[in-house]
């Protein structure tokens, strides 16, 4: 029978968690190396496009019935994720038990394509020492996210600094368990964020949490921007017949103000933008927009994206089809908004196959190919505190 996979080749190193202290100091390097390999590929796309990695909040079983489901929910979500989502990476929050089970799965799709997602786990960084590190590295996991100051958001880059060095002792032990560490940082959000944290100021914060790091640049680093709730909904234009008469113009995107990150430092190292905004109204693809322009390398799509989320295990098949309906129109480049407009009275009757062209549009704008051309869809009521979302 075949034994419990892992991840990646790294895992395969780590026969048991409980005696990864048996193992070389060079083979803990190897596991560590093959782990950074597969996250250099997962986390930045050699076309430069943004990569999507989302959040699977696992909750733990209840019950005995919940407990039976677990690893049959777990499993299908998943494959899910691998083969409708097509995530970059999967950050995983949850029991040891729960992230085996995802990560056995993967490691099936092994020589298939797609093939399996790199699983990164979710810390707080109060508990990684090397004997949980270990078991995270044996259950598959191939990297670990560690909070920089706490969590706690940092006003200035001189806020990296740990005078107890929690940061830097994490770190090398995530290394020594074969785990590769990601350090996440939090800044606050809002106008002028991104004259504060220019591009020297982001080059100076990477440089500062490497140096915590003793010096070895990490395979990654989030950048988290707490964005603070807007008052843009009095914002809107007292003048009817002003907005009446600009409603033919197209209008111009809102920009959400983030960090600028250097094209050069994100070839170095991966710079990853969490995106916490609740999906409807188009604003997880607003902000992962946002994103690619100040130069981030991909979006970690965290749990509250997810409406309605509970913490039932039943709700995994809900959580799996989210995401793969999200992931796909995320990376869809396709117009989540065109409109089709077409006079056709000043068409010259001597015009050749007027009528063959006029046809062909009718066709096209009836088959639905260039989506809900009514202009009813803002009339579709929705229930937002149950869930019911429209658009990412």
């Amino acid at each position: 029978m075949r034994g419990v996979a892992a991840v990646s080749a790294a895992a395969l190193l780590l026969v048991s968690a409980r005696h990864v202290s048996a193992f070389s100091a060079t083979q803990q390097s190897e596991a560590a190396s093959l782990a950074r390999l597969i996250l250099q590929q997962s986390l930045s796309s050699p076309s430069g496009k943004l990569t999507f990695s989302p959040e699977i909040a696992i909750p733990e079983p209840t019950d005995p019935t919940a407990l039976l489901l677990q690893a049959t929910e777990v499993t299908k979500l998943s494959e899910k994720v691998r083969t409708v989502a097509k995530a970059n990476a999967a950050l995983v929050a949850g029991s040891v038990n729960a992230l085996k089970t995802f990560c056995v799965e993967q490691e099936g799709a092994r020589g298939n394509f797609p093939g399996p997602v790199p699983a990164i786990a979710l810390s707080d960084g109060t508990e990684c020492n090397l004997e949980v590190l270990a078991d995270i590295a044996a259950a598959g996991a191939v990297g670990i996210i560690l909070p920089v100051n706490g969590g706690e958001e940092i006003d200035s880059v001189d806020d990296v600094a740990d005078g107890e060095g929690v940061l830097k002792t994490n770190f090398a032990a995530a290394l020594e368990a074969g785990l590769q560490p990601i350090p996440e940082v939090c800044v606050v959000g809002g106008e002028g964020v991104d004259s504060k944290w220019g591009e020297e100021q982001v080059t100076a914060l990477v440089e500062a949490i490497t140096a915590e790091c003793d010096g070895v640049d990490p395979v990654g680093i989030v950048l988290t921007v707490n964005i603070p709730e807007s008052g843009t909904d009095d914002d809107e234009d007292e003048d009817g017949d002003s907005e009446s008469s600009s409603s033919d113009e197209d209008e111009e995107e809102p920009v959400i103000p983030l960090p600028q990150v250097p094209k050069a430092l994100a070839k170095k190292v991966p710079i990853l933008g969490s995106v916490r905004a609740v999906a409807g109204g188009g604003r997880m693809g607003l902000m992962t927009r946002n994103l690619k322009k100040a130069g981030f390398t991909g979006a970690f799509l965290r749990s509250e994206c997810v409406p309605g989320l509970t913490s039932t295990i039943t709700d995994l098949e809900a959580v799996s089809g989210f995401w793969s309906a999200a992931i796909s129109d995320l990376k869809s480049v396709k117009s989540k908004s065109f409109g089709f407009r077409a006079n056709m009275a000043g068409i010259d009757e001597s015009m050749k196959l007027p009528n063959e062209w006029y046809k062909y549009q009718k066709n096209v704008m009836e088959s639905g190919a260039l989506g809900d051309i009514s202009g009813d869809a803002a009339a579709v009521e929705l229930d937002s505190e149950n869930g019911d979302y429209q658009g990412f």
